[in-house]
């Protein structure tokens, strides 16, 4: 099991924020995805549900998707939360979650859809 002081590295390596208190949410950008979760996994950390979230580099900026949340701890800008299209992970296999993760579509009801890999 991880300590919390190594949680708290591998948080701040990978520039990845917690939401409110704790480690139940925890928003990392994209270009930090693959490292983080390899990071995560290899020291033991379950990782149970992905949620998504949008990013905008100024508040004068709306945000297309996302409905909000906080402003980043390592960015400019600020996160938006998508509040829906949760994915379950049901595996601690770092591949497998990545799959899950670059395979992620999001279809919104105006019929547009929004890829990870976009």
């Amino acid at each position: 099991m991880i300590q919390k002081k190594d949680l708290d590295h591998v948080l701040e390596l990978h520039k990845a924020q917690p939401v409110g208190s704790g480690y139940i949410d925890v928003i990392v950008k994209q270009e930090n995805v693959n490292q983080f979760v390899e990071s995560l996994v290899s020291n033991g950390v379950q990782i149970s549900t992905v949620t998504w979230w949008e990013y905008t580099d100024s508040l004068s900026k709306k945000p297309k998707y996302g409905m909000g949340g906080p402003k980043s701890n390592f960015y400019d800008g600020w996160f938006f939360e998508i509040c829906f299209g949760d994915d379950e992970i049901n595996t601690n296999k770092k591949d497998e979650i990545l799959k899950i993760i670059q395979n992620k579509g999001i279809h919104f009801p105006d019929g547009e859809i929004a890829r990870y890999k976009e």
